[in-house]
């Protein structure tokens, strides 16, 4: 990722070419899970921007105050933490697909389809009936 490497490319032509890393598409879970910051800390001091930042800290604070006050988890840095010109927390990306999936199936839709069949059907036969819809959904997938 430093030293450029002489690779025959499409043109017929060789050139000089330094690989590197694009935007990494992950939800939410996974971007916490990549930049290895705890799920859930979302206010401003847990926003962990670089590698530096994670390494200071971590040397600097208790395993305590990394978790509670930066949602940092103690000794592990990210796997781009030795990559040269790659830092996670630059290269994340949101996954907008599965965001407005989510969003609109999962936790709008199916909301509204279970309470509409809690309402007409009662508790019981709600649950049931959402069991066989989901047992449907599953095996046709």
């Amino acid at each position: 990722m430093e030293e450029p490497e002489v690779v025959k490319c499409p043109d017929g032509h060789l050139h000089r070419a330094v690989y590197g890393l694009g935007p990494y598409i992950a939800d939410y879970p996974e971007q916490c899970l990549l930049s290895c910051i705890v799920q859930g800390c979302d206010g401003p001091q847990s926003i962990c921007c670089c590698h530096e930042l994670s390494r200071a800290f971590i040397q600097s604070l208790t395993i305590k105050e990394l978790w509670n006050d930066y949602g940092i988890v103690d000794g592990i840095l990210p796997f781009t933490a030795k990559f040269p010109h790659a830092d996670i927390h630059e290269l994340i990306a949101p996954d907008i697909l599965h965001q407005l999936i989510k969003g609109t199936f999962k936790d709008h839709l199916v909301t509204r389809i279970e309470r509409y069949f809690e309402i007409t059907l009662g508790k019981r036969a709600a649950k049931e009936k959402m069991a066989e819809i989901d047992h449907m959904y599953y095996h046709i997938f």
